[in-house]
């Protein structure tokens, strides 16, 4: 296999991921371990991962709706350490020169304060210097964050594998009904050990 993958890492931040957190998504610390998998795979195979990640103004319209999270420069905003790789390119929630060269390996952190990562100004241009044949996404929320972002990737003509052992939603019925839509515009459903050899043969 030649193609090109590149792994969707979908905002795995301790507000999100931990009981402590301001977000928490329930269960999400069960999937730590499969996440702590896919990272440490792209690393060692040379994968790049796309990070996303909620970046929030203390004074965000959105807290009217969720309780403030991830605000920046707050411990709960980090990303878990299971998927933080050494030296991550930030790139800001707003429009910004990418640099040249672009790093094709590694960790490349999106912020946003919308659910799909597309909503970053910098997205289109990210995505056409990775020049991903097919990816791997995983993370949470599933009904929110993982869902926007994965279709965002479909609209742009990219092939998605949703892992989903190292995925975690808020409800079961959000879940379920964000699967479905997933499903329904070509997403297929992977799990770790699928991905770990189907990259394998192609970094």
């Amino acid at each position: 296999m030649s193609e090109r993958w590149v792994f969707l890492d979908v905002d795995t931040q301790i507000d999100f991921m931990l009981p402590s957190g301001a977000l928490y998504v329930p269960g999400a610390e069960e999937i730590i371990p499969n996440l702590r998998r896919l990272i440490a795979f792209a690393e060692t195979r040379g994968v790049p991962v796309l990070s996303s990640a909620d970046a929030h103004p203390p004074n965000d319209p959105s807290f009217a709706e969720w309780p403030p999270h991830c605000v920046i420069g707050t411990p709960g905003q980090r990303r878990i350490p299971e998927t933080t790789l050494a030296s991550p390119m930030i790139i800001p929630n707003r429009r910004v020169v990418l640099p040249s060269p672009f790093p094709v390996r590694g960790q490349i952190i999106l912020e946003k304060v919308d659910y799909d990562i597309s909503s970053n100004p910098n997205f289109e241009d990210a995505l056409r210097e990775l020049e991903p044949a097919r990816v791997a996404a995983f993370g949470v929320a599933t009904e929110y964050c993982v869902r926007a972002s994965a279709l965002a990737l479909r609209r742009q003509g990219v092939p998605v594998d949703l892992v989903k052992d190292a995925i975690r939603g808020i409800t079961e019925e959000g879940s379920r009904k964000a699967l479905g839509e997933m499903m329904a515009a070509g997403i297929r459903f992977v799990t770790v050990e699928q991905i770990s050899g189907a990259t394998g043969a192609s970094v």
